[in-house]
């Protein structure tokens, strides 16, 4: 069932669903979602969830079923003069 989401509320911008993959911090710890239906404008790229989302997204990362482990390479980011 698609969800008419409105448009963006911080840019106006005309916001169309789609299935994403979810980037998600939880107590220090980052998780990816597949499959994640998420409205998103199209001219700043912010992401907004129905409230069946939201409750299915918390459900998943307290949930201790996992799909697959990723190794994520951290960089830092050095700044000359800072």
């Amino acid at each position: 069932m698609r969800h008419d989401y409105g448009d963006c509320y911080f840019y106006g911008g005309e916001v169309v669903e789609k299935i994403i993959e979810l980037e998600f911090r939880w107590k220090g710890q980052l998780y990816i979602l597949e499959g994640v239906p998420a409205g998103i404008c199209q001219q700043c790229g912010e992401k907004y969830f129905t409230a069946e989302v939201s409750k299915a997204i918390d459900k998943a990362v307290e949930s201790g079923e996992v799909k697959r482990i990723v190794n994520v390479p951290v960089k830092e980011l050095k700044l000359m003069g800072v």
